[in-house]
Parts: structure tokens; C-alpha cells; sequence
């Protein structure tokens, strides 16, 4: 008896060796992307301790607020990834992702909304079975 295993949980289960040259660009775009925002916070943050908060200090708050802008666009680019790879049109994609670039966290908040609307909340969690396709191979 010759039996099939298909894979019913939408994500491919590639070994590193399997991956493709533009999955490589992404994986290393988000490894230099994480290098990036933990090097500024991990600095800044050695630097410029953030407790106790030194409100009166222009160094301390100029040097927190940009790591600040750093954290949120290494976390906004995360979230681009996500929204570009679930919308059906590259072009839509790219305009969300403008908005969350250009606009903040307003915008990111409307695409979850309209998200949630069209495809519910049962659309962001993972079952069991594709939780484990997460684990580092």
C-alpha cells in the first residue's frame, strides 16, 4: 500500500536546502533588520539606561526617541512582510505597507480591522498541527 501525506496546513515545509533564492533574500533581509533595532536598543540601552526616566535630559530623550523610531519601523517591516504576503495584489500590499511607513500605527490598526472583518479572528491563530512547522529545523 503506497500512502500520500499531504500537507493540509498551507505552509510549505521546506528544509534549508529546498528554500528559494528570494525566501534567502527575505530570511537575510530580517536577519540584518534584527541585527539592526536589537544593536540600537541593546546601546542605547547600555548607554542611556531607561530607568530612571531622565525627562530633563535632551541627550537621554533624543537618544531614546531614536531608538524608539528605529523599534518601530524594525517592527513595522515585520509587519509589512505579513500584510504583503496575505493581501491578493502586490499593489495593494505595497500601498499598505506605504501607510504603515508613512502614516504609523493608525493605519496598521485599519488594515487588522478590515482583516478581521473579511476573514474573522479564526484567520490569525495557528492549530496545533502548524505551530510545530515553526520550529527551527
Amino acid at each position: 500500500q503506497n500512502m500520500t501525506m499531504v500537507n493540509t496546513t498551507g505552509i510549505n515545509n521546506t528544509s534549508s536546502s529546498e528554500r528559494s533564492c528570494p525566501t534567502w533574500l527575505f530570511i537575510g533581509f530580517y536577519v540584518i533588520l534584527f541585527a539592526v533595532t536589537a544593536t540600537t536598543i541593546a546601546m542605547t540601552a547600555s548607554e542611556f539606561p531607561l530607568f530612571p526616566f531622565q525627562a530633563d535630559s535632551l541627550e537621554w530623550n533624543s537618544n531614546w526617541l531614536i531608538a524608539t523610531v528605529i523599534d518601530y519601523y524594525g517592527a513595522c517591516l515585520c509587519f509589512c512582510g505579513v500584510v504583503f504576503k496575505s493581501e491578493d495584489n502586490w499593489m495593494y500590499g505595497s500601498l499598505w505597507c506605504l501607510g504603515f511607513c508613512l502614516l504609523g500605527s493608525p493605519i496598521c490598526c485599519l488594515w487588522m480591522l478590515i482583516f478581521l472583518w473579511k476573514h474573522g479572528v479564526d484567520s490569525l491563530s495557528l492549530s496545533p498541527n502548524r505551530r510545530s512547522h515553526y520550529q527551527l529545523n
